[in-house]
């Protein structure tokens, strides 16, 4: 008699912790968690029968009869996706209320090689998934908000100005931060990207890294008749052994043009960087010219002589080409 009561004392525990843990997650559970709990397969196999729960995607149900939410729908779709799922893009925006007032769909973002794909939902594979920091927002693992920002420009550009708006108004977000998010995500194509840094770019008066400002500079000296078109992404072997990237250069003439953005004056860490790259170019016998996006844009002409100075005094002379 006394195991029985303590059998049934231990089956209440744990329908108490499945009901709170659905309760936390807008009224479903997935297979996974009932794992978790100790719960083999055949209790949501019998209840769905029963009709006390539904099944929502192959392992995934909803406990009772919670309502039909956009929140249910996005939680059951984050759990059915697996592990490391987060909602994104649109459907984060909207859980971040820096999405206005249109309706937003479904989203999530799974790991690259992830083949879980939850009926009716859109879903995005990520390379860069271990940078998005999850936060809960109405208990579903989301994106952080500089994250969501990015995405949204690969999915909705039209709205990310007004998301920054709103994230700076009401979630106090630096632009520091999405400088640093761009940063963190910054690699050739990722989608996004360009978006957001012309947005920033635009509040710094210029972006560090920012391939528009070096394709700028490399269109003026290419256009120019003055000196001769550089190469651009050079390597340069410095003077203690690390080879770094110069953004131009002639390495004939061992002269080269770093294009410098807002962080190489603003973050002190970088600056340090930056002093030990200049000294050890320097120790190597190298000839470089530091240049900034607003140098570039407010006095071009100056630009050019200074380069055509740099050349010349590298070695180079008119006519060597």
């Amino acid at each position: 008699m006394a195991r029985h009561h303590q059998n049934r004392a231990d089956r209440r525990k744990l329908e108490d912790r499945i009901r709170v843990l659905a309760e936390h997650q807008h009224g479903v559970i997935s297979q996974r968690q009932l794992d978790d709990l100790g719960v083999g397969r055949h209790l949501a196999h019998r209840r769905c029968e029963q009709g006390i729960w539904s099944r929502l995607h192959p392992g995934v149900f909803a406990v009772g009869a919670a309502p039909a939410t956009r929140e249910r729908r996005l939680m059951s779709s984050v759990l059915a996706a697996g592990p490391e799922a987060i909602a994104s893009h649109r459907a984060a925006a909207q859980l971040w209320e820096i999405g206005g007032r249109r309706a937003a769909p479904v989203e999530l973002t799974i790991p690259r090689g992830r083949r879980h794909r939850p009926r009716g939902a859109v879903v995005h594979e990520a390379r860069d998934l271990d940078f998005a920091e999850p936060c809960l927002r109405s208990a579903i693992p989301t994106t952080g908000l500089a994250r969501t920002i990015l995405d949204l420009g690969a999915v909705a550009p039209e709205q990310v100005r007004g998301a920054i708006r709103s994230a700076r108004r009401n979630h106090e977000l630096e632009w520091s931060d999405l400088l640093d998010t761009l940063a963190v995500h910054s690699r050739r194509g990722r989608p996004g990207l360009g978006v957001l840094r012309r947005l920033v770019a635009a509040h710094y008066g210029e972006m560090a890294g920012d391939s528009a400002t070096e394709d700028h500079a490399f269109t003026l000296l290419w256009s120019s008749s003055l000196v001769p078109t550089p190469e651009r992404h050079v390597p340069v072997l410095c003077a203690d052994g690390v080879t770094v990237t110069a953004d131009l250069g002639w390495p004939r003439w061992r002269a080269y043009v770093e294009v410098q953005g807002v962080d190489h004056f603003t973050n002190e860490d970088l600056q340090h960087t930056d002093l030990h790259r200049r000294n050890q170019l320097h120790l190597a016998g190298h000839n470089v010219l530091y240049v900034s996006g607003r140098q570039l844009r407010s006095d071009p002409s100056r630009f050019l002589a200074d380069v055509e100075a740099l050349l010349r005094r590298a070695g180079w002379r008119p006519g060597a080409f």
